[in-house]
This record gives structure tokens, sequence and C-alpha cells, in this order.
């Protein structure tokens, strides 16, 4: 009854949405100058349903979670960049992005608490460091500042020229 109800008030291409989401996707890989034309929500739609699937795609996170935020999906980014978080919980690349939109959405201490999960000494991105340490002054952390100050000029992947440039934007007192 149901089934015979929704096919004479319904619309029966619901069926048939995934694939042909996964059609349009396919073409537009083969056809990348066509993306413009293309609703952001149904590639929205499609790398949900693939990472459901495939929840350990790292690029798939960081590519859902940037087409939301490209979008205007503010909350919906955020949500997409924390299930990253699950599966990728040290990511240098995921923490920065969600740190950066933390940062443009007035939540400081949030950016700063993820941030916190980097390990100085570790990374390579010295944006992300970067973005750490104008949080730190913008929040007049000092005495973290010239920790993790300390902490960084002793990382082993910047040369001396990049850590004299960060610590002459970052004086210590």
């Amino acid at each position: 009854l149901s089934f015979t109800t929704y096919f004479f008030i319904g619309n029966i291409n619901s069926f048939f949405f995934e694939m042909e989401i996964e059609n349009e996707i396919q073409y537009l890989i083969k056809n990348p100058e066509q993306l413009s034309q293309t609703n952001p929500q149904k590639i929205i739609f499609y790398l949900e349903s693939k990472l459901r699937d495939n929840p350990n795609d790292l690029e798939g996170w960081k590519l859902l979670a940037r087409t939301c935020l490209i979008t205007g999906y503010n909350q919906k980014a955020e949500l997409h960049y924390t299930n990253a978080l699950k599966h990728f919980p040290s990511n240098d690349s995921i923490l920065f992005e969600y740190a950066v939109l933390k940062k443009n959405t007035n939540q400081i201490n949030s950016a700063l608490k993820l941030l916190n999960k980097v390990d100085i000494l570790k990374t390579k991105n010295i944006n992300l460091i970067s973005l750490f340490f104008d949080l730190l002054v913008t929040t007049k952390n000092s005495d973290i500042l010239s920790k993790k100050m300390h902490s960084f000029l002793k990382n082993e992947n910047f040369n001396l020229k990049i850590k004299h440039k960060i610590e002459s934007k970052y004086k210590l007192n």
C-alpha cells in the first residue's frame, strides 16, 4: 500500500538519486571545467555517502569539510572536521583547517585547544605554528607563548632563517 501511494504521489527519481549523483561526479572528473555549473550540495551529498562507506579517507574528509566551508555551511564543516578528527586525531592539516574555522567564527579558545594537540617539535606546518602563536598573542598568553616558542626553536623541521623570522615576529620578553 505504501509503495503504491508513493508511486502515485512521490517522486520515483528519488530511488535513483544516489546513482545520478555518482554519474554526475564521474562526468565532472572527466570534465573539470564543468565544476562551476554543479550544485555544491550534490558534491556534499556524494562525499558524505562515500565517507559513510570509507571513513578512513583523509582527503575525502578534507574535501567534504572544505566544500561545506566554501558554500557557507560552517556548522556542517565543523561537524565534518570533528568526524575527521575521530579518524585522524593528530593530523596537522585537519587541526589547522579546523582551527582556522574556529578563529574565523570568533572561537579563539577552541582554536587554541585544537592547536595545543599539535607537537611543536614534530610539525612541519609553519602556517599552523604561526596561527598558534598569533592566537596566543591575541589571548595574551605570554607564558604559554614563551614555552611554545622555546619548543619551536628546537624543532628540526625548520631552518634557522625560518626560526629567526618567527622568533622576531613574536618577540619574547
